[in-house]
């Protein structure tokens, strides 16, 4: 229920505001009517009524001690004002009028109506009762022959047997008042009943729920966080600190220690650990502060299990993270610090590289680091399927759409992908004539389903890979210029294996230990020459051929060992052009610099290198002479 209260401009409008209120009441909305003069004591027992109407000085003495109500401002405009001085000059037949309101910007007009009612007007400003008073005797001094005012200027003219005539506000002007008040009743009962809503569902939670501002003050806190933190025992907490409640604790707009939008901390409450997750919580224009959910670390724990469940069942999700990606080539790192920074952006990502660099490991990276981490990660390859099922695929189609088409439709994978990411692998294979329904899709961001009229808003980051030279596509005609320049709003290109010899090692140990485990296998171990010419290998492939043979070494060889003998035996090697042959490396003299006599393995300990790195040394030297 919203309370509003109507103050009449006079006494003789109460009847009639009665009857209007009686028509517009409703189970809503309780409205009460009454009229005054001076400045009694009702106005200062006013905080039960929402929404006030009133006009003149009560109107501005009502704003100033209730800054927060919806206070509606019951004003007369020009007619009324026209038709109470005409009135006057047929009351009174006065040569001079004095206008006593709030003159409101009245003096462009004053010549206009002094000639309309045939009398000299002079404004007196009114706008609280001492000026009421000061107009009047002021009025009086200056010879005014009658005054026009609105209520209280009028009781004080009665009071002392001065000529005046009131300014009645028209009917029309009345209704349209209280209507606008009452349509504010409506909105804040509304959002009265939406706060209430909020308040149980945060009041339902098993977590501890806190609101703060910008500035780290907290707004607002559900009957969990009242009891975690102690609010009860702090007084003055609403508007207080949040890092008051706790050090551990921080914020979005944090000067000092500032979060992510979407991070976790674990902190510490009392003896208990707690996982603390931080959400932005945006206005119109910009973030007006944070959400702080604390949640038991135990009970994560034990829900752990449940949730990877629930994320299977949500639908598509990424799989990898950058810890997924092995780079020791500085070169391949700085690519990983890219895409780093490419995965806090939400523009669109093409990703270049040859196949089997791994562009898809960098495309499920950059969505598990984004701000869309928690939604869905879709990908598809586009050079799988034929143009007509690759737009199904893609856009979806209504029941019936085609020969072949579900009786119940399908959602396309933009769809399933809204607010997370799609990766359109092999980008460069889609025909030309999909590529123009694709970049209305990433233009207009909406959809439409085979068969559909209407379309469907989506809201999906892409990220899109390649291994041809989308350069040379779009001169020969096979790819649109536009959606290159949409789709590379951020570029990244993967270097290939050969160019990064020394990720080589470190991808065939680390690949080799995942499988030895799944096979339940000792992990093989590579000698220092298998090692040199995994190192001097072109890689083909790249990182795909690479995790083929450390297939085979686990799955064929028993071995503690992997030799430059069980290297050859997997015949993954020859016939390859530019690949060096694998057999046992002839022994090569050190070079001048060093000792004679010892072997590779004992200077590379005293050089603090490995041998792989040694033998390239070796080469090198050679090279140079």
């Amino acid at each position: 229920m919203v309370n509003v209260i109507v103050f009449a401009p006079s006494p003789d409008q109460l009847g009639y505001i009665g009857d209007l209120l009686r028509k517009m009441q409703t189970d809503e909305v309780r409205i009460d009517a009454i009229h005054h003069f001076g400045s009694p004591e009702i106005l200062n027992h006013l905080n039960h009524y929402d929404v006030i109407i009133a006009r003149g000085i009560t109107y501005r003495m009502l704003c100033g001690l209730y800054p927060g109500k919806h206070i509606t401002h019951l004003g007369f405009d020009g007619t009324d004002i026209l038709s109470a001085l005409l009135e006057c000059r047929e009351s009174f037949h006065p040569e001079k009028i004095g206008l006593c309101i709030h003159h409101e910007g009245l003096e462009a007009v004053l010549p206009g109506l002094s000639e309309l009612c045939r009398a000299e007007l002079k404004i007196y400003d009114v706008v609280d009762e001492e000026s009421a008073y000061e107009a009047v005797e002021a009025c009086r001094r200056d010879g005014m022959g009658a005054i026009v005012s609105g209520g209280t200027v009028s009781n004080i003219c009665r009071e002392q047997d001065f000529p005046c005539t009131y300014i009645h506000i028209r009917p029309a002007t009345l209704e349209r008042a209280i209507q606008e008040a009452l349509n504010a009743a409506r909105l804040i009962n509304t959002e009265r009943t939406k706060t209430n809503i909020i308040r149980m569902i945060l009041d339902n939670s098993d977590d501890a729920v806190m609101a703060v501002d910008e500035t780290g003050h907290i707004l607002e806190a559900n009957d969990q966080a009242y009891q975690l933190y102690g609010l009860a025992f702090i007084p003055g907490w609403r508007g207080g600190s949040v890092q008051r409640l706790d050090a551990g604790l921080t914020f979005i707009g944090n000067r000092e220690e500032p979060c992510r939008d979407g991070e976790e901390k674990l902190v510490t409450i009392g003896s208990q650990k707690y996982y603390v997750r931080y959400k932005l919580i945006s206005g119109e224009d910009s973030g007006v502060g944070t959400l702080i959910t604390t949640s038991a670390a135990s009970k994560i724990l034990q829900e752990e299990r449940q949730i990877r469940k629930s994320l299977v069942r949500k639908g598509p999700t990424a799989k990898y993270t950058f810890r997924s990606i092995i780079a020791v080539n500085p070169e391949m790192r700085k690519k990983v610090e890219i895409a780093k920074k490419f995965s806090r952006a939400d523009s669109d990502v093409l990703i270049t590289g040859e196949t089997g660099t791994g562009k898809e490991l960098f495309a499920h990276s950059i969505h598990s680091a984004s701000g869309r981490m928690s939604q869905p990660f879709v990908a598809i390859n586009c050079a799988t399927l034929p143009e007509n099922l690759l737009e199904s695929e893609l856009f979806g189609y209504e029941p019936g759409s085609f020969s072949g088409a579900s009786r119940e439709g399908r959602m396309g994978l933009f769809e399933l992908a809204h607010r997370g990411t799609i990766f359109l692998d092999e980008i460069g294979e889609i025909p030309v004539a999909l590529q123009a329904k694709l970049l209305r899709v990433l233009q207009e961001k909406e959809i439409r389903r085979i068969g559909s009229a209407s379309v469907i808003p989506i809201d999906v980051r892409v990220i899109a890979a390649t291994n041809v030279n989308i350069r040379e596509q779009i001169a020969l005609g096979k790819f649109r210029s536009d959606l290159l320049y949409r789709l590379n709003a951020l570029e990244i290109s993967i270097p290939p294996l050969r160019e990064r010899p020394d990720d080589v090692i470190p991808l065939m140990e680390g690949q080799l230990r995942i499988l030895a485990a799944g096979l339940g296998k000792q992990v093989p171990q590579l000698t220092p020459e298998a090692q040199e010419l995994l190192c001097g290998y072109a890689w083909p492939g790249n990182v795909r051929e690479l995790r083929n043979i450390c297939e085979r070494l686990v799955v064929l060889s028993d071995a503690a060992d992997v030799t430059v003998k069980d290297l050859n035996e997997l015949h993954s090697f020859s016939g390859v052009p530019g690949s060096p042959v694998l057999v046992p490396p002839v022994p090569s003299p050190p070079p001048p610099s060093l000792s004679p006599g010892k072997t590779k393995q004992e200077i590379a300990r005293e050089l603090g290198v490995s041998r792989t790195t040694l033998w390239r040394m070796s080469k090198r030297q050679e090279g140079l002479k």
